[in-house]
């Protein structure tokens, strides 16, 4: 290391002047008005992103809550159910159809009305929470045949085409 004896005037010169001094506390001051800028901005992001979170959870639990409903009023015992009130009757009588070999087999006989339909939920279950209901009011109110022996009678038939899948006549 080399000592060099510098005069009074040229250490003046070597020393730094006020402005210098008042530019480097400004740029610190200003670099720690944007650091506590951004702190603040991240800050505020966190809880937004909590409150979104919590909003997410509500959500899934009421999305969970409305496929079980949907779930309870697609079971079977509530189809069934449903489909009594519209008029809809099981037919006991299986008749199978063999399109590739163009046979049926069993006898077709028309579904007589039975009173002992579902009325409820048949399964105690606590995922079955609703029962659906349906009315004939909420189903169009077209011309509807009320029973497979007047349909035969009024001459609509399924025609089977070889190979194929028969067409309904209500199309």
């Amino acid at each position: 290391m080399k000592l060099m004896m510098l005069s009074a005037n040229e250490a003046k010169k070597l020393r730094p002047g006020l402005l210098t001094g008042l530019l480097l506390v400004m740029g610190i001051i200003l670099v720690q008005l944007v650091q506590l800028g951004l702190n603040m901005a991240l800050t505020q992001d966190a809880y937004y992103l909590s409150k979104l979170s919590g909003e997410k959870r509500q959500l899934a639990t009421e999305v969970q809550i409305i496929q079980e409903q949907v779930d309870s009023l697609a079971s079977p015992q509530n189809l069934a159910d449903a489909a009594n009130r519209l008029g809809m009757v099981a037919n006991p009588s299986s008749v199978l159809i063999d399109i590739v070999n163009d046979k049926i087999y069993g006898v077709p006989r028309p579904a007589q009305a039975q009173s002992s339909a579902a009325s409820a939920n048949l399964v105690a279950n606590s995922a079955m929470v609703s029962v659906s209901e349906f009315n004939p009011a909420t189903v169009a109110s077209a011309q509807v045949e009320t029973s497979v022996a007047e349909s035969a009678l009024n001459g609509s038939q399924v025609t089977l085409v070889a190979g194929q899948i028969p067409a309904s006549p209500t199309r």
